[in-house]
């Protein structure tokens, strides 16, 4: 049993530490970017996935910072 806490405390950490890359939020924005200016969503849709993106960028910076 010790170990499948182990293993699931490596995943976890893992999956934060690629969550909360700022290196992933900003290839994450850049696509959004391109989608808009390829057409493929509108405005809107632009606008509410960017903030959902630049609310994970300061979570980021909290996590980094150990105050998330």
């Amino acid at each position: 049993m010790l170990f499948i806490g182990w293993v699931l405390r490596q995943v976890v950490a893992v999956a934060e530490r690629e969550y909360y890359d700022p290196a992933n939020i900003q290839r994450a924005l850049i696509e959004l970017e391109t989608q808009l200016d390829e057409g493929l969503i509108d405005e809107k849709e632009f606008e509410r996935r960017e903030d959902v993106l630049l609310d994970r960028l300061e979570e980021a910076r909290q996590w980094a910072n150990g105050t998330l």
